[in-house]
């Protein structure tokens, strides 16, 4: 769900926002991301794997996401063309040899110069402590490769007319979004996590398909280290809901794009604190696999990793906190009502071991110095409680 400061101008160009909102934030939307996208849209017909799915999103996205319906009709001819088929290609090979979403191209995409430039911003490289180095540099290549070569397509098919074409609908959506946000929202984040990030850009989406139920959407966290030292930090948002008559542009929902904010940002904090323990874990990867929790965790947010369980908890606990620092305890009880509906079951004793954290910050002034003590939760834990805990919240 982001995806500022004058430093931002060479990645997107910037979205004045209310005064009452920190400099830092901005809404905006991304060339690269949404060139990205169109791509994926015209590769679904030469997809392996989640064909009918990527076909299933395609149709019913277009009734209701203006933008895939526009890209459709003006692009029809090129579901042939060379970047469609090598767009299904990086897909299914992302998948099948190293276990990776096209959320991994979110990164990548924002390290090159926005289109229609050919050069990259910083010098990319892939990471993942679930691969070997030799499979990492292999990541990294197949998607630089992919990344140049979706830029020459922008270039030659003259994508810049398109969203010339469609300014008004990206500067509508900019704006939907830009009123549902609390203000100073971030400034909350850093105050629990203790760290700051140089900026938080949303970058929306309306290329995005995702097919909206219950009006939630799709958001993809991802950040840019700088050479400065610091990082910006992004949010994709993808629609939320549906655009049924003129004025609407899909980001007209408050609990849901302030979830995905919080959320997707939410991971630039916490995910390197949980993958710095990875060995620490052995014993939940086991509970992980062999309770009941891996196939819940697939079928209700996709996600089969035991790091990544863990650290969808530990975001989920930070939304909760920002929301307290603010004082939206509203918002606070929605969200943990929300959130153990969906089976993020380990939350309440999550919630129990950071009052330790939040009464003693001169101890832990960051939150990374804590992760270790709210990984014990998970630790302790065991089969019997693990499914218990989803059975009884199923019924």
């Amino acid at each position: 769900m982001k995806k500022i400061l004058i430093i931002f101008v060479s990645l997107a160009s910037t979205f004045s926002f209310s005064q009452k909102i920190t400099s830092k934030f901005s809404v905006n939307y991304n060339k690269n991301v949404e060139t990205y996208f169109l791509a994926e849209i015209l590769s679904a017909e030469y997809r392996k794997n989640n064909k009918d799915f990527e076909l299933y999103k395609i149709k019913t996205c277009s009734d209701y996401q203006p933008i895939v319906k526009n890209a459709l009709l003006k692009y029809e001819q090129l579901k042939n063309s060379s970047i469609a088929i090598e767009t299904a290609r990086i897909n299914d090979v992302l998948l099948e040899k190293y276990g990776s979403g096209n959320d991994i191209m979110m990164k990548p995409l924002l390290y090159h110069k926005e289109f229609p430039s050919t050069e990259w911003l910083y010098d990319y490289q892939y990471s993942s402590n679930n691969l070997t180095k030799k499979q990492n540099e292999e990541v990294t290549e197949l998607i630089k490769n992919y990344i140049s070569e979706l830029s020459k397509f922008y270039i030659q098919e003259n994508i810049e007319q398109f969203f010339t074409e469609n300014k008004k609908f990206y500067t509508g959506g900019i704006t939907e979004y830009n009123q549902q946000i609390p203000s100073g929202f971030t400034n909350a984040m850093e105050e629990f996590y203790g760290e700051k990030f140089n900026s938080y850009t949303i970058f929306i989406s309306p290329m995005m398909m995702w097919p909206i139920e219950d009006n939630e959407g799709r958001g993809i966290g991802t950040d840019v280290d700088l050479k400065s030292g610091g990082k910006n930090i992004y949010e994709i948002a993808s629609p939320f809901m549906k655009v049924q008559k003129e004025g609407q542009f899909g980001y007209d929902n408050q609990f849901q794009a302030r979830f995905l904010s919080v959320h997707e940002f939410g991971h630039s904090f916490v995910n390197k604190e949980v993958y710095k323990h990875k060995d620490k874990l052995e014993k939940f990867k086991n509970l992980f696999e062999t309770s009941k929790l891996k196939e819940i965790m697939i079928k209700t947010g996709g996600y089969g990793d035991y790091q990544t369980c863990v650290a969808e908890h530990l975001v989920r606990l930070g939304e909760i906190q920002t929301a307290r620092i603010q004082k939206d305890f509203d918002r606070a009880k929605k969200l943990e009502e929300y959130h153990l509906k969906n089976n993020f079951i380990f939350l309440p004793q999550l919630e129990e071991k950071l009052k330790k954290y939040n009464s003693n910050r001169k101890k832990y002034r960051k939150f990374g110095d804590f992760v270790p003590q709210l990984l014990e939760v998970f630790e302790n834990s065991d089969i019997e409680f693990i499914n218990n805990a989803l059975v009884k919240d199923k019924k």
